[in-house]
């Protein structure tokens, strides 16, 4: 709860009446986070009225909860060797007054095992982190583009061709 009850304040200790103190009641009852002008309102015992006020301010004070996910395996991302950590799912985060942001760190992963470290920043600036294991996997196949049929003449004094005077195919991969 990211509140807080006036009945748990200290009243005012110049109160005094010359018949008697009645009651002596804050108001609001529920402060919220921040400053809080609170009305102390004072009723002696013939029903005269006197008021004063206070500023209080509730300070949040209560770091917000994350819990990682388990270790997990992602495809790269099309075309790159990469993938994007904005797509993984955020962890489960809570806070008493509320989350702001839950960023994964850092932006982008490499193929292979990557340490995210998530953050999470409550209204308050109040941060938690978490850890969790990405692996990134290539799953995308290369590419390869032959060149059209040609014919070849043997080598000098045999009957054969050296593939290796072959002008290789185009390639491409992500990674």
């Amino acid at each position: 709860v990211c509140t807080y009850d006036s009945s748990q304040l200290t009243p005012p200790t110049a109160v005094a009446d010359n018949c008697g103190v009645a009651t002596v009641v804050a108001s609001p009852v529920t402060l919220v986070a921040g400053p809080n002008t609170v009305t102390w309102t004072v009723t002696d015992t013939s029903g005269n009225i006197a008021t004063c006020t206070q500023v209080v301010t509730v300070v949040d004070n209560e770091v917000p909860t994350i819990t990682c996910d388990a270790a997990i395996s992602v495809d790269t991302d099309a075309g790159v060797c990469t993938y994007d950590s904005s797509q993984l799912t955020p962890p489960t985060t809570d806070d008493n007054c509320a989350v702001a942001t839950v960023v994964a760190s850092p932006a982008t992963l490499v193929a292979g095992a990557n340490t995210v470290t998530w953050t999470v920043t409550d209204t308050s600036g109040l941060i938690a982190t978490c850890e969790q294991i990405v692996t990134v996997l290539d799953t995308q196949v290369p590419t390869i583009s032959c060149d059209a049929a040609i014919s070849v003449n043997a080598d000098a004094g045999l009957c054969t061709y050296a593939s290796s005077q072959l002008t290789p195919p185009t390639t491409d991969d992500n990674c």
